[in-house]
């Protein structure tokens, strides 16, 4: 394959289900060949395939994303040149699935450069200017994904279909399974100017994940009045709020102790932290307001400006029924824009999918619940002064 932009490409047709073609196979490396081999059906993948006027496969190109929110991935093109490419990254740019309630009109199309098996020459990437796709800020080294010299290292390129969001947090991914709510924090405080995040250090960031997750963990989860008490005490140390996180919580109840119904002990120790961190709130002055906060009171907090940790589901998200935090940063149209610091790396996510999740507000008010009987719990973190970086 050349740079040469040469080819005339006659047709580019769309598959939802559709194998690469051998002869386009043939060319890849091993490394590059796994990307398109990898289970991603419910993400929803689109195979679009450019032929010349023989019939003869030109290039091709791949997209996903995640159902209920708004963008799509592009996460790879195959081109046998230049012209090749724009023409698939054109076509991959306008195509989405049919709109419906589970795959919404997306707000964004980013194109994932696979930079450690795989990265973009100088005019690939002037094909991705010149079509509005602008670099995405690095990451902070947490995840696979993030890291520079690994060989799933990926750079992000957006092209937002409408205003683009100020206030995207530097993106961290948790690296353990417990740690979301912690990442979260930690994402909204770096947004403000924290500087905890290490740009360089691996072992640096883990130790600052593992270490505040320490502080706010119900053991292994953090539940919201313990994960506001933390956050309110390490940005109130760094003069970072200009009043305290509150709590909106829709039970008066211990949350987050559905596994352990059956072990009253295991039940008891957890029980005895919440109120532990509610003494420590209550002696913060930290707010408990109980109560269910409806959706469209989320999306005006967001709008003026504060941030808010949500406790979501994320089985409707990736098919994992799981309790877990995110942190919603702004308010664009009908769309939360989220940092979601969790990857399903094993289905092909990256860095990219999560870092600026647009996620309209009929799927979050679907899955910021979680119980049964289903209760919703937010942390409300108030808006910084004029200097919060951008």
């Amino acid at each position: 394959m050349t740079d040469s932009p040469v080819t005339p490409v006659d047709t580019i047709t769309i598959a939802d289900d559709a194998a690469l073609p051998d002869a386009l196979r043939a060319g890849l490396t091993p490394e590059r060949r796994a990307l398109w081999a990898i289970d991603r059906a419910y993400w929803g993948p689109r195979l679009l395939l450019a032929r010349d006027r023989a019939g003869v496969p030109l290039g091709a190109a791949l997209t996903s994303g995640r159902p209920l929110t708004a963008y799509r991935k592009i996460v790879d093109i195959i081109a046998a040149d230049d012209s090749v490419f724009a023409a698939l990254l054109d076509a991959a740019s306008a195509d989405a699935p049919p709109v419906s309630e589970l795959r919404p009109a997306p707000r964004v199309v980013h194109f994932e450069e696979h930079a450690g098996i795989h990265p973009l020459g100088e005019h690939r990437a002037a094909a991705l200017r010149a079509a509005g796709f602008v670099r995405a800020a690095d990451p902070v080294p947490s995840i696979p994904s993030t890291r520079s010299g690994d060989p799933a290292q990926v750079a992000a390129w957006s092209k937002w279909l409408g205003a683009a969001p100020q206030r995207l947090a530097p993106y961290y991914g948790q690296t353990t399974d417990v740690t979301c709510g912690a990442v979260s924090s930690l994402m909204a405080l770096e947004l403000r100017g924290a500087g905890a995040f290490d740009p360089e250090s691996l072992v640096e960031n883990r130790a600052g994940e593992l270490a505040f997750w320490r502080r706010a963990t119900n053991l292994p989860a953090c539940e919201p009045i313990g994960l506001a008490v933390e956050t309110a005490l390490s940005g109130t140390a760094s003069d970072l709020f200009p009043s305290l996180p509150r709590v909106v919580l829709s039970t008066s109840e211990p949350v987050l102790l559905e596994e352990y119904a059956s072990d009253e002990g295991e039940r008891y120790l957890r029980t005895d932290l919440q109120r532990e961190s509610l003494r420590r709130a209550e002696e913060l002055g930290v707010e408990i307001d109980r109560r269910w906060i409806d959706v469209d009171e989320i999306a005006e907090i967001a709008r003026g400006g504060d941030q808010v940790l949500l406790l979501i589901g994320l089985a409707e998200l990736i098919g994992d029924p799981t309790p877990h935090w995110v942190l919603a940063n702004e308010l664009i149209g009908d769309a939360l824009i989220v940092s979601d610091p969790w990857v399903q790396a094993p289905n092909g996510e990256t860095w990219v999918d999560t870092f600026a999740l647009p996620i309209p507000l009929s799927t979050i008010d679907r899955i910021t619940r979680w119980g049964d009987p289903a209760y919703r719990g937010v942390v409300i973190l108030p808006a910084a002064s004029p200097s919060m970086t951008v």
